[in-house]
């Protein structure tokens, strides 16, 4: 899906790719650390403008212009907002320092989806990257924060994918059905799915999500595999053997009358029978029910902290649950709380060897021990 960004400048904010526009401090002089939002003359992206004869006006003009273009160029459009169709105004804030260049990036507004990470992330490349002409007050250079406003919308998503030869409707006009056992895809699983006899002993417990694509002519196949738990081989071949094990039993999307291959996602969560390990299962039990509670109470900011304790909860049951981690760590990472954010996700990933980070983790593990 294409990026689409419109800029609204709520306060002016000017970026610069160009050689440093401004003398630095000397470290001799006494310097003020004051961090200004009123100056005489603020921030500007001293483009090829800057060396006309014209007024402060057009310069800014000039300026405004080029840094949209910066940030179209450099802001994508998260997945995670793409697939949930979320959309809106991400908000970061930052110091242009006197020596014009940036630090202390923060997110001030963020729509959810990763958007407002997304924004952040540009912003501290830029920081690594660009230099400002920074802001003027009594005829010094000072340091000046300022916002930087970022709306994200979606142009109508293309219907299908392309995974290698193959095209995958992702939006097809009729879904894909499961019609076997009756038209219960839980029911045919039930009964074709067997917990491993390997597992026993150690009581092991965990969810695996399998995507499938099935094709028109009702093969099955694999096409990504995510262990949250680390449950291992006898765990994957148990699931997989049992969807593939599935064919001729779906009656395919259809696009516009003509079948075709579409995805279809499904979770298997294995618990031992075993006697000898109910109470990992009740443990387990309990620790999903605090992880959903958690969820919900910190949706909303007013009960933000409470849903976190929850979802410590349900992490201590079991440190090393990828899918625990994740929840918690996207929780953390969408309420700034990067130090944690990074701890989970560094986690879930050693753990289900999941990709879904990997853009953001250096960002948000920047500075963290």
């Amino acid at each position: 899906m294409k990026l689409l960004l419109s800029f609204f400048l709520l306060l002016p904010v000017f970026l610069s790719a160009q050689q440093p526009p401004a003398p630095a401090v000397a470290d001799s002089v006494a310097r003020d650390t004051t961090i200004y939002q009123l100056v005489d003359e603020k921030p500007r992206f001293p483009t090829p403008c800057e060396r006309y004869d014209t007024t402060a006006a057009a310069k800014s003009q000039c300026a405004e212009a080029a840094l949209l273009q910066y940030i179209n160029q450099r802001v994508l459009y998260p997945a995670e907002a793409r697939e949930q169709n979320i959309s809106g105004m991400a908000v970061v804030g930052f110091v242009v320092e006197a020596n014009g260049f940036v630090s202390r990036a923060e997110i001030l507004r963020d729509p959810g989806g990763q958007l407002g990470l997304a924004a952040l992330r540009a912003t501290v490349a830029m920081a690594e990257k660009v230099r400002f002409r920074p802001a003027r007050k009594d005829d010094a250079w000072v340091r000046y924060f300022y916002t930087l406003p970022i709306r994200f919308r979606l142009e109508e998503q293309k219907p299908y994918v392309l995974l290698g030869r193959d095209t995958v409707y992702t939006r097809p006009t009729e879904p894909l059905t499961f019609s076997g056992a009756g038209g219960s895809l839980s029911d045919y699983l039930n009964e074709n799915v067997a917990y491993p006899a390997a597992g026993e002993d150690s009581c092991r417990v965990g969810q695996l999500d399998l995507q499938l694509i099935v094709h028109p002519d009702g093969r099955v196949a694999v096409q990504d595999i995510i262990d949250y738990n680390d449950l291992g081989p006898d765990f994957t071949f148990a699931a997989t053997s049992a969807v593939t094990g599935s064919i001729g039993q779906w009656t395919p999307a259809t696009y516009r009358g003509r079948a075709v291959s579409s995805p279809y996602d499904v979770s298997f969560t294995f618990a031992p029978e075993s006697a000898a390990c109910a109470v990992v299962i009740e443990e387990y039990n309990k620790a999903v029910d605090l992880m959903n509670e958690g969820q919900a109470l910190a949706q909303d900011t007013l009960t933000l902290d409470q849903g976190l304790r929850l979802m410590d909860q349900a992490v201590a049951r079991f440190p090393r649950d990828g899918r625990f981690r994740i929840l918690r760590g996207q929780t953390r990472m969408d309420n700034n709380r990067l130090a944690g954010a990074c701890e989970d996700l560094t986690l879930a990933r050693r753990l289900a060897l999941i990709d879904w980070f990997d853009s953001v983790l250096p960002l948000i593990c920047k500075g963290v021990q």
